[in-house]
């Protein structure tokens, strides 16, 4: 099994580089507090060894939001630990329900292909429930809201002023491999680009790429995708279409291969796309035979 590394950023906040980027900021006290805990018990496991390792005792774990493997290793380290686990108070719900998710995806009790790990973390009893912007009780944490990708999103700033940015902004190497990024709501999503961009923040650590001194970058990669799967999406829309037939002309457009989870995320995705087209007038729905058709204005 391949330990985590700690990598010290600023002050007493580390980075352990790994799928979900962690993170961990040492007390005064030797107490450990950990942002997000990746996807699964192998993942709760490292970051425990990583943390006694380095001779810390796991005091928190605060969850940016729901999605599995930002709260895969949750079940596993209270267990070991005892720890308290912090989360915004919509994405609490998902991560002691983690039907929720699958369902929310498919829109009813989901088929038996999405009851997987990659969608379903282990439950996992969250402590303080966060209305951010606002403090974790009894930590130098502060919860800033990152709503869009998810619904209730948080990044969290720590002491040594090092930003853990969640998902706000995917990887350029993401980008170009998936195409698409999952997004709850358009609109706030490119608001939380811009919050990202203003941060006032040493050091920036997204979910999923390097730590940067820079969000800006970032930002704006993210910012061209979110903008040119609209487009994508509103050339489709010419012809009239139902929502399943967008969703097909949307991967064949970017040469994917889709299996079911990455089926309900680019469904979902594609949604969401259509709801932000629709406020800004420039897309409408009808019912025609009973199936629900939508077209360019």
């Amino acid at each position: 099994m391949a330990s985590l590394e700690l990598t010290l950023l600023a002050g007493r906040t580390y980075v352990a580089r790994s799928p979900t980027n962690i993170g961990i900021v040492a007390t005064e006290g030797g107490e450990a507090l950990v942002i997000d805990t990746g996807l699964d018990e192998d993942a709760g496991r490292k970051i425990i060894r990583a943390c006694e390792a380095a001779q810390l005792r796991i005091a928190l774990v605060a969850n940016t939001h729901s999605n599995a493997d930002h709260c895969g290793g949750n079940a596993f380290i209270k267990a070991r630990t005892g720890c308290r686990i912090a989360a915004p108070r919509l994405e609490a719900a998902f991560i002691e329900n983690p039907w929720l998710e699958p369902s929310f995806l498919w829109g009813a009790c989901p088929i038996p292909p999405l009851r997987n790990k990659f969608l379903m973390a282990k439950s996992s009893r969250v402590d303080e429930l966060l209305e951010a912007p606002c403090d974790v009780s009894g930590t130098s944490l502060k919860a800033l809201p990152l709503p869009g990708h998810y619904m209730g999103m948080v990044g969290f700033m720590t002491a040594d002023r090092v930003f853990f940015a969640a998902d706000a902004a995917a990887s350029p190497e993401i980008l170009d491999k998936y195409s698409y990024y999952f997004v709850y709501d358009v609109a706030a999503h490119l608001v939380s680009l811009d919050v990202l961009a203003g941060i006032d923040a040493d050091w920036i650590v997204p979910s999923h790429s390097e730590p940067v001194r820079d969000a800006g970058p970032l930002v704006a990669a993210n910012k061209a995708k979110i903008l040119e799967v609209g487009e994508r999406v509103l050339a489709l829309c010419k012809r009239p279409s139902t929502p399943e037939e967008l969703v097909a002309a949307l991967a064949a457009s970017y040469g994917l291969e889709l299996n079911h989870t990455q089926y309900a995320l680019l469904g979902s995705t594609l949604r969401s796309y259509l709801a932000w087209l629709a406020d800004r007038d420039l897309v409408a729905s009808s019912l025609d035979t009973n199936r629900l058709i939508i077209e360019r204005k």
